[in-house]
């Protein structure tokens, strides 16, 4: 299932390129600006702000939602919502304040749309990027449309936090010509803490994809109070740097431009309400990295 096909970006990966927005994701991290693609089924938002004042079509769709009298305002139940009914929601609200994220992938389909833009990908040898979510998390889906693409001359790139079973990324590997990973911390136990995932499944996926990957990009997201020291910083970029098919880190500073999709999903934000500001910890991590390693480390975003 995906979410969304973003066109002609520049930031996720060299030259222009298609972004696939793939669901699921196998971590929780407070911070994650697409929430809404952590859930391998439909996602429902809703944004009251775009709400008609009396109209119940929602509320006459869907047993799970109702308008309540007392504050005329539309009311969500959505541990009533079954799954079907959310995909009976999709063409509604007549203004989208209620909206359903989710499609089903269909490999031909999918591969057409992102061709459309091969003269664009050719002239500024940009591609495709899958992303998510955690594309890894359906492998056959990516490995099948990478393989077309890279059939037909079109350079791919994926972006992964690395924490699906190694079988997931074999698979797709083959046809991978720029893995953007992510290495969020060093320590096991704040990793855990933090994004409930197993640091030592990444590492150990990190240690088997060096030797025959194409291209490792390291990004880092610098975040208040989980990585922004200069240790912590310094463990990243040196287990980066033992990585052969390593040579470019990313130090992206936490920022909190997805806050907004927490509210329209009902969900908590744990994280910061304020970006990160700490320029000159930025500065040395890179000037550790050019003094400790051959990584070229910069500052994104």
């Amino acid at each position: 299932m995906y979410f969304n096909i973003q066109r002609f970006s520049t930031h996720d990966g060299d030259g222009i390129r298609s972004i696939l927005f793939l669901k699921g994701c196998s971590l929780a991290c407070p911070w994650c600006q697409n929430p809404e693609s952590r859930s391998e089924k439909h996602s429902l938002l809703f944004d009251e702000r775009s709400c008609l004042e009396d109209c119940q079509l929602c509320s006459d769709a869907c047993e799970g939602i109702e308008r309540e009298l007392a504050s005329n305002k539309i009311i969500v139940n959505r541990k009533a919502i079954s799954e079907d009914q959310i995909i009976a929601l999709r063409d509604v609200c007549p203004t989208q304040a209620l909206s359903v994220v989710g499609e089903e992938a269909q490999v031909d389909t999918l591969f057409d749309t992102l061709m459309k833009d091969k003269p664009f990908y050719d002239q500024s040898q940009g591609g495709v990027t899958f992303s998510g979510g955690e594309p890894l998390m359906q492998p056959q889906l990516v490995a099948d449309i990478a393989e077309k693409l890279q059939q037909n001359e079109v350079s791919t790139a994926i972006e992964s936090c690395m924490h699906v079973p190694w079988k997931n990324i074999e698979k797709a590997a083959p046809y991978i010509d720029c893995w953007l990973t992510d290495l969020k911390h060093t320590d096991d136990e704040k990793f855990l803490d933090w994004a409930k995932g197993s640091l030592k499944r990444i590492k150990e996926n990190f240690r088997k994809l060096a030797p025959i990957a194409k291209r490792i990009v390291i990004r880092v997201p610098v975040v208040p109070g989980f990585n922004d020291t200069d240790e912590e910083l310094q463990k990243i970029i040196d287990f980066a740097a033992s990585l052969e098919s390593c040579k470019e880190l990313h130090l992206l500073p936490y920022h909190t431009l997805g806050i907004n999709k927490y509210r329209l999903l009902d969900m908590p934000y744990l994280c910061s309400d304020k970006p990160l500001n700490k320029p000159e910890l930025l500065e040395r991590a890179q000037q550790y990295a050019s003094e400790h390693t051959e990584l070229n480390v910069t500052v994104r975003g």
